[in-house]
């Protein structure tokens, strides 16, 4: 059986729904960012009620088309809180965004359970320490220096090639997932956390979700679609702050094609958007059981 943080995923498992706080000011999704520790705590707590099975947090922005960069200091000092903000005010596992191995081991030395790595711990060679020393359950984004177009086939060869690195550090196979990092695959970009393609992103990011069987590699699938820049392009040029309906409709046909966690700003509404999905699919219900919320 497959887990992440204990938790099973994949196969016959629930499609899992994993919180996004950014104690990231400079995320490009506002209404997401949490910087104290008060606030951080209450929206933990929030997320686990409405049905969250993980809480992820992050500590610098990664998106590829701003200038978000901070000194690791910062990320770290960020984190710090946010981590010991999360696991006092809940009782879900937590996920560290990072690809930076000093901020990375401070929070699984904090309590974080998870390591998510948009490099596909590509970026700092000490990540091979923090996954030896820490044995951490990972999400591994696919990265590369060129994907091509970035579809289905070539992301899932990055992915395998990202795969083998974590063995080879360490990883235990069996607490992974896989993430073809939607939104991340550019003809250009900024901070190195993107992957140079040719041709259109939104028709990639696009044939991903419509591809996602062909991707994962028999590994669980994480996708992290919310009010990402695609559903923004789709409709229109709209903002992130009116995504939300565009962004459900997303995650819900990722867990038709196969996704088997949805990372969310988003948590009770797309708890609910999985769920029905997972029923349409003859998968189990998304997130906790009812009776387990509000614990």
């Amino acid at each position: 059986m497959r887990t992440l943080a204990g938790k099973a995923v994949g196969g016959a498992s629930p499609p899992r729904i994993m919180g996004i706080i950014n104690a990231s000011p400079e995320s490009f999704h506002k209404a997401s960012v949490r910087e104290s520790y008060e606030a951080i705590g209450e929206a933990a707590a929030s997320m686990e009620e409405a049905g969250a099975d993980y809480i992820d947090v992050g500590g610098m922005s990664t998106a590829p088309y701003l200038e978000t960069a901070v000194p690791a200091r910062t990320e770290l000092e960020r984190i710090r809180v946010a981590v010991d903000a999360v696991t006092a005010a809940c009782g879900l596992p937590v996920s560290v965004d990072t690809c930076r191995s000093a901020v990375a081991a401070e929070a699984l030395d904090r309590g974080a359970g998870i390591l998510n790595d948009v490099t596909g711990l590509g970026h700092d060679p000490g990540m091979a320490g923090v996954v030896s020393r820490f044995d951490p359950s990972l999400v591994l984004c696919a990265h590369g220096d060129r994907g091509g177009t970035g579809g289905p086939a070539e992301t899932a060869g990055l992915l395998s090639g990202i795969v083998d690195r974590a063995v080879k550090y360490g990883g235990d196979p069996d607490r992974m997932a896989v993430d073809p990092a939607i939104g991340f695959f550019r003809s250009g970009g900024r901070g190195g956390t993107h992957t140079r393609i040719d041709g259109d992103w939104t028709a990639r990011d696009v044939s991903i979700l419509a591809g996602l069987s062909e991707v994962g590699g028999g590994m669980p699938v994480l996708v992290s679609v919310s009010n990402k820049s695609f559903v923004g392009r789709i409709l229109d040029g709209r903002e992130p702050p009116g995504r939300l309906h565009g962004s459900l409709a997303a995650e819900a046909a990722a867990v038709l094609n196969g996704a088997d966690i949805i990372r969310t700003h988003n948590v009770a509404e797309s708890r609910d958007a999985a769920r029905v999905a997972a029923a349409i699919a003859g998968r189990p219900p998304a997130g906790r059981p009812r009776a387990e919320m509000g614990r």
